[in-house]
């Protein structure tokens, strides 16, 4: 009885200490493709374009020539982001282009989905997504 009371404990113990984290805590995303959900415009091959979820609340990437940073909150299948921060160097088309569509779409509360190593973050209006691809944690 006290073994199975111990092992309860325990169970219960590691699933609040689990509680607190959610599924985009230090994991890494590739971009794939972005814009409107029925006509997506592929990544630019030669630029390693990525958005990183670390553990303490902050997102950070680079999804063009410009690094960008800023708080991110999750709840159930939200994302939150906002206010980013971006460096200013200017890029050439269509490099600025990509950056400038992944960046405002990823502001605001944003619907997402994880299937399996892809994640699709929805626009707010629901009109654009970005569909990005698992690198890391």
């Amino acid at each position: 009885m006290k073994k199975i009371l111990s092992t309860l404990i325990l169970m219960t113990v590691l699933l609040s200490a689990c509680a607190g984290a959610n599924s985009l805590d230090g994991t890494k995303w590739a971009l794939v493709s972005y814009g409107p959900a029925e006509n997506q415009t592929s990544a630019i091959p030669d630029i390693f374009a990525y958005i990183y979820f670390n553990t303490e609340g902050n997102i950070e990437g680079k999804v063009g020539c410009n690094s960008f940073s800023g708080a991110y909150e999750v709840s159930g299948k939200t994302l939150t982001t906002g206010p980013l921060m971006s460096t200013l160097m200017g890029c050439e088309s269509p490099i600025m282009e990509q950056e400038t569509a992944v960046m405002m779409l990823l502001n605001g509360e944003l619907p997402f989905e994880i299937d399996g190593e892809n994640l699709t973050i929805t626009s707010e209006d629901g009109n654009s997504e970005l569909h990005l691809v698992h690198t890391e944690n």
